[in-house]
């Protein structure tokens, strides 16, 4: 059934992503019913599946809006993905956003949108630099620094962002180019 995207589905959907990331906090996606959802959201189940079929089509809705949003920010800076700038931004990103990235980066049940964020964070860096992946050691370089990112990013989130902005983004870049520039494992 076709909704229109007017204010209140907006703000009703906006709710039920809410009340499913507060419940993902305390446990596993798969041990969440559509009844604590509507409970919580204070919504009945029939609002819920007039825009969701499960609490799984919910959270793959959170997920896509939080990539969307994640590159809508980064493409709105000036310069290459691979930038200090650029990471400043993602990091003031997920700032804004803690609560959110809290569940999807830091919960198990998440590893999916965790390998989607990777994946598209790789295709970003190999369009600003198109001859990164010329050795064959590369695609493997790439997995350490994406991984060793992302566990950085989740330490931070789980440290209640202790480390300023742009001390973690001068850490992430210069970690990752010092690695990548000391590679001398050659073909």
């Amino acid at each position: 059934m076709a909704v229109k995207n007017n204010r209140r589905v907006l703000v009703t959907k906006k709710i039920l992503k809410e009340s499913l990331l507060q419940l993902m906090k305390e446990k596993p996606i798969s041990k969440i019913s559509i009844k604590e959802i509507c409970d919580l959201s204070e919504m009945s189940r029939s609002t819920f599946y007039l825009h969701y079929q499960d609490q799984f089509e919910l959270l793959t809705d959170i997920e896509n809006e939080v990539l969307d949003k994640s590159f809508e920010s980064l493409s709105d800076l000036e310069g290459a993905f691979n930038t200090i700038e650029s990471i400043e931004g993602f990091l003031n990103y997920v700032r804004t956003n803690k609560e959110t990235f809290g569940v999807l980066l830091c919960q198990p049940d998440t590893a999916d949108f965790q390998e989607v964020i990777i994946n598209k964070i790789q295709a970003h860096v190999k369009d600003s630099v198109p001859d990164f992946e010329e050795m064959k050691t590369d695609k493997y370089l790439f997995v350490f620094l994406m991984n060793g990112s992302l566990n950085v990013l989740r330490a931070w989130i789980k440290n209640d962002f202790d480390m300023p902005i742009p001390d973690l983004a001068k850490l992430i870049y210069y970690s990752c180019h010092n690695i990548s520039s000391a590679n001398i494992i050659k073909q």
